[in-house]
């Protein structure tokens, strides 16, 4: 006999063979639990059948199979109407925004703009921090879309509200609330709204703080440097704050490009310190330039840990130390031309040539 934990159990066989790389078994197992939603009147069976789908969905997408994974989205969203608030609607809502996905990929910007706003709906019907988590991507989703259509107004409005929907979502929403918010603040900032901007990316590095997640820490070390780009052009004495949380942040996300901004942050903040001449300080925050650009393991990173290393070697030559500084000019001598572009090669070379002059 078909009931809800007979379905639940033929999706949860679908997402582990979906998790293991299995997408034609996955695909089966998925549309099996389908077709016996179909056949059930019961809430939590329809939910778990909407779930399936929206899995189905997911599958189909990846395997390049465009009209098939929509249709699935809409037997989702179908399913889980039909189901009821909680888990079904939920379930419709990601389903709904992954429809929006699947409408903007193909430059359908009003159709993806429905999408997403009836994602929004059925995430915040649903009643439960699922929905929230998938209300609150459609309105990350859609404020960038409103960008883009020449609606800012709006497209700030349904920032905020991103912001809110993932907050409310609990700990599943604070990546996509830490994300919301670092959109706001570049938002903001553009249009020369400094002190809200920084609002924004303060609350966007406490999500990601808060979250703990590698996606989130990362959004939130780009607000932070975001905060820290607005501090430099207006010389506010916050400046060297926002530096260190910068770094401090893509440190912790450790992913390449966070790694990277940890470098950049770095660095700026050894040149501050240097122009106060905190000159033991400056040193310290280029030798961490050095090494996050260094583990980055990208050519930009990397030209940063170059950079990071002449700057180095401008101090320990006017402190009288001349071994230290040669040691410095060979560092970023070799670490420029390891980075193999052209603006590492121009940092070789510089380094290559104060080396001459010692």
């Amino acid at each position: 006999m078909t009931d809800a934990s007979t379905i639940r159990e033929a999706y949860e066989r679908a997402e582990e063979l979906r998790r293991r790389g299995s997408d034609s078994e996955a695909e089966r197992t998925y549309r099996e639990a389908v077709g016996m939603g179909r056949t059930l009147d019961d809430p939590e069976g329809l939910a778990w059948a909407a779930a399936a789908a929206s899995g189905l969905g997911v599958v189909l997408r990846y395997s390049g199979r465009f009209g098939e994974a929509a249709a699935a989205c809409r037997e989702a969203i179908s399913l889980g109407e039909k189901s009821g608030p909680g888990d079904g609607l939920a379930w419709a809502a990601r389903a709904a925004h992954n429809l929006g996905v699947l409408d903007a990929d193909a430059g359908r910007n009003a159709g993806s703009e429905e999408c997403w706003r009836r994602s929004i709906e059925l995430g915040r019907t649903s009643g439960n921090e699922r929905g929230a988590v998938w209300a609150a991507r459609a309105s990350h989703n859609l404020a960038a879309l409103l960008i883009e259509v020449g609606k800012p107004g709006d497209a700030e409005a349904t920032w905020r509200e991103a912001v809110e929907l993932g907050r409310a979502a609990g700990d599943r929403g604070l990546e996509t609330a830490a994300r919301a918010a670092q959109a706001l603040g570049v938002h903001l900032v553009r249009a020369s709204r400094h002190e809200e901007a920084g609002d924004a990316w303060r609350e966007a590095m406490a999500f990601g703080a808060a979250s703990g997640s590698p996606r989130a820490l990362e959004r939130a070390a780009v607000a932070a440097y975001g905060l820290a780009t607005s501090h430099a052009e207006r010389s506010d004495p916050r400046l060297e704050s926002a530096y260190r949380d910068a770094a401090s942040l893509g440190r912790e996300a450790a992913s390449p490009d966070s790694l990277v901004i940890a470098a950049v942050s770095s660095y700026n903040l050894g040149g501050l310190l240097a122009d106060e001449n905190r000159n033991t300080e400056a040193s310290a925050a280029w030798d961490a330039a050095i090494e996050l650009g260094q583990r980055s393991r990208t050519a930009n990173g990397i030209v940063l840990a170059a950079q990071a290393a002449l700057s180095r070697a401008e101090i320990e030559g006017a402190a009288g130390r001349p071994e230290d500084a040669t040691a410095s000019l060979r560092q970023a001598a070799q670490l420029g031309r390891s980075a193999g572009t052209p603006p590492g090669i121009e940092v070789a070379t510089a380094a290559t040539r104060k080396l001459d002059e010692l």
